[in-house]
């Protein structure tokens, strides 16, 4: 070691060591590696350094990501769900390494939350398991990139700031569930937000939509994240628990002052028919032409015995039938069209139908339907389902569709409808959509007018078999009522029926795999929301937030450099 003269040149690989008590240069040695760079993680940021162990905690954030879901229902970790990804994202060297840990996240999440798919296409399609797997596999492929891109955007953001892309990853984050939203088909299944439990948060549903409820579990893991990025200093790592600490008593406070009002019974009736129709090909034919009349009877009559034991009410009882797996044919059958028409006229009620319409010359081309019907059999509406299913009623183009076929009876032959309107009564608008139309929150939200009215879903959840996915599906379906303030009356199959009220609690349900009748009150309500009045304002701001702060992360890159 010698002493340092003010005459000599900078070494660039030694660094200076001072005099703690005379604050003078006295010696030189060794420069670390990472002297100069802000602090990094300590000790748990050791474990990061190895690309394992960040591709482990993305994986470990992929698997959290879909627990937080029915069967499993860890909803209690979404605060946290997302914050290995996030981790390892900040702590990746490269963006290419970004992209992998996000993708790898994301395949664990679509592997975990859509499983089902191989029931569904190797059951129903007869395509056998590993033509099945493969069809999942693919799936996965394509849509863990969404996932992808947000893994390389934090990363990118955080080489130029840490802090900025910890601001950003909310936003981010939002941008990517819209993205999944409308492109690739549209598939924005098990949407961070739907695994926001508590009542009063998630009335801000209202307001944001469910993307809302996603910022905020993610603000909360950055939030953490942010906090535990430097344990070296502990006056400042004291100061940044607090601030989550803060946080989470925001999110209290939030969910008290935001909770709903105690549930009110409605003035209006609804009988809601779970017929549980079997799905088996063989049964099926028992079914349609109507050479045997039974099944159909049996379903009249239970609609017209739990419409005629309905307490009296200022408006006539709404008879809601599920979507069925043997397509019914309002307007070809003249047996099945006349059947119900009787049906609502002894009733007294609004019904709404399931069933298949023709389009295009000739009329051969299948949509799948639902109409609503007056008490006097008159047609009101005839909706046809404008989100189709991708592998259950058509194939997506970039999935092989001459090489998997057919799925259902009639897959790849249905055609989207393209009328948004509900059907409109004395009492209120009947907004009608269909199965897979509950997930995506502003189709509903353009369906639904101003003015007193209620929402339906009718669903055939049979196909899940007796995986998660039924339940998934319900919790999605209900964020739809708050959106819209609402009632929803979801009649299916084989389960889950249920009524909803607006603020998306359940006020009844039937259990699965039975056939029987759910009798519930609920009112035609008029409340209009932010969300309804004008839609996805705040997604789109997201959006616009997450280009500025990409821009400024940018900014901050030259300006370094220069």
């Amino acid at each position: 070691m010698r002493e340092v003269l003010p005459s000599e040149p900078a070494n660039t690989a030694l660094a200076k060591v001072e005099d703690p008590e005379q604050g003078r240069r006295v010696a030189e040695r060794p420069a670390s590696p990472t002297e100069g760079r802000p602090p990094r993680l300590h000790g748990l940021g050791v474990w990061f350094q190895s690309a394992w162990l960040r591709r482990g905690a993305s994986a470990l954030g992929g698997f959290l990501l879909f627990a937080i879901f029915p069967n499993l229902g860890w909803h209690f970790l979404v605060w946290v769900a997302c914050l290995p990804l996030i981790l390892a994202c900040l702590e990746e060297p490269k963006v290419g390494g970004g992209f992998l840990n996000g993708y790898l996240a994301g395949a664990v999440f679509f592997t975990g939350s859509c499983y089902w798919f191989v029931y569904v296409v190797g059951h129903y399609g007869g395509l056998g398991l590993a033509f099945s797997v493969g069809v999942l596999a693919l799936f996965v492929v394509v849509f863990s990139v969404f996932f992808g891109a947000f893994g390389a955007i934090l990363t990118r953001t955080a080489r130029r700031s840490e802090v900025l892309a910890l601001v950003a990853a909310p936003f981010l984050w939002v941008s990517m569930e819209v993205a999944r939203t409308y492109l690739i088909t549209g598939f924005p299944w098990n949407l961070l937000g739907y695994a926001v439990a508590p009542e009063g948060l998630r009335q801000i549903a209202a307001i944001t939509s469910v993307y809302g409820l996603s910022f905020l579990a993610v603000s909360a893991a950055a939030l953490v994240a942010w906090a535990i990025l430097d344990q070296r200093l502990p006056a400042r790592s004291r100061t940044r628990w607090a601030a989550v600490a803060l946080w989470a008593v925001a999110l209290v406070t939030l969910n008290f002052v935001l909770f709903p009002p105690p549930r009110g019974e409605g003035a209006a009736e609804a009988v809601l028919i779970q017929a549980n129709v079997p799905l088996d090909e063989a049964a099926l034919v028992q079914w349609a032409p109507w050479k045997d009349r039974a099944p159909l009877d049996r379903l009249i009559g239970l609609s017209e015995k739990s419409a005629a034991s309905a307490p009296s009410t200022s408006a006539p009882a709404l008879i809601v039938w599920p979507e069925n797996p043997a397509p019914f044919y309002f307007s070809s059958d003249p047996i099945f069209k006349n059947a119900v028409e009787e049906m609502v006229r002894k009733a007294h009620a609004y019904a709404v139908i399931p069933t298949t319409l023709y389009a295009g010359a000739g009329k051969v081309k299948p949509k799948n339907s639902a109409v609503v019907l007056d008490p006097q059999g008159r047609d009101l509406l005839d909706y046809a389902k404008i989100h189709l299913v991708p592998f259950g009623e058509y194939v997506p183009w970039w999935a092989f569709p001459d090489k998997i076929g057919k799925i259902t009876f009639e897959v790849g032959t249905f055609v989207p409808g393209d009328v948004r309107e509900a059907a409109r009564t004395p009492d209120g608008a009947i907004t009608v959509f269909i199965c897979y139309e509950a997930i995506f929150p502003q189709l509903v939200r353009r369906l639904t007018p101003p003015g007193p009215g209620v929402l339906v879903n009718v669903s055939d959840d049979g196909w899940y078999g007796d995986s998660s996915a039924a339940a998934q599906h319900l919790l999605m379906a209900r964020f739809r009522a708050i959106e819209n303030g609402r009632y929803l009356l979801r009649a299916t199959n084989n389960g889950i029926t249920a009524v909803v009220d607006p603020y998306g609690r359940i006020v009844e349900e039937l259990p699965a795999r039975q056939q029987s009748a759910l009798r519930a009150r609920f009112d035609y309500e008029s409340r209009r929301t932010f969300y309804n009045a004008y839609g996805d304002v705040f997604a789109w701001l997201c959006l616009a937030t997450t280009i500025g702060l990409l821009t400024l992360a940018g900014s901050v890159r030259r300006r370094t450099q220069r």
